[in-house]
């Protein structure tokens, strides 16, 4: 006991020798305020940052969700596109046509809504970062590697592409 309170003293003396020297020197109050400042400071620029951070990172989650969803919905207006394509003119199926180009006209201004674009694709030269080749065919009329025939819509989402229009090319 008495070797370790020697110690302590000795130690208790040596930290007062060195906080007097300290005061000598400079002001230990303001020494300590400047550390204290200096984290504060510091643990502030940190929060700061990561606020940012996890408002940049929700928003690109949002992003990737809506991209999603709209993944989704493209499903619909691909069943909307073939209705329109194989339903007859018949009188019958007239209220049938009426109904589906009606959903076809909400669901464009959804899309317009959510800034999804149709990608050009018949006509157009062969672009394979817009457009995804599933076949080559011979056509006379067309000039080679260019879409003679659009089996798919491609969309784009606020300019980036969505999904790639299915396409078939004329071959050289």
């Amino acid at each position: 006991d008495a070797a370790i309170r020697g110690q302590r003293s000795r130690s208790d003396n040596s930290f007062n020798k060195e906080t007097s020297g300290q005061r000598q020197a400079g002001d230990p109050k303001s020494d300590i305020a400047s550390v204290w400042k200096d984290r504060y400071v510091r643990l502030l620029a940190d929060l700061e940052n990561t606020k940012k951070r996890l408002a940049r990172d929700s928003a690109q989650e949002v992003e990737r969700q809506k991209e999603k969803l709209l993944n989704d919905v493209l499903q619909f207006a691909d069943g909307l596109d073939l209705a329109l394509l194989n339903i007859s003119s018949e009188n019958d199926s007239r209220n049938i046509l009426q109904g589906i180009e009606l959903l076809r006209d909400i669901l464009d201004k959804f899309f317009v809504k959510y800034d999804v674009t149709i990608i050009a694709a018949w006509g157009e030269v062969f672009d394979p970062n817009l457009h995804d080749a599933i076949g080559m065919v011979q056509h006379p009329a067309a000039a080679p590697n260019t879409v003679v025939r659009v089996e798919r819509k491609g969309y784009l989402y606020r300019g980036k592409l969505l999904r790639p229009a299915q396409v078939l090319v004329a071959a050289s």
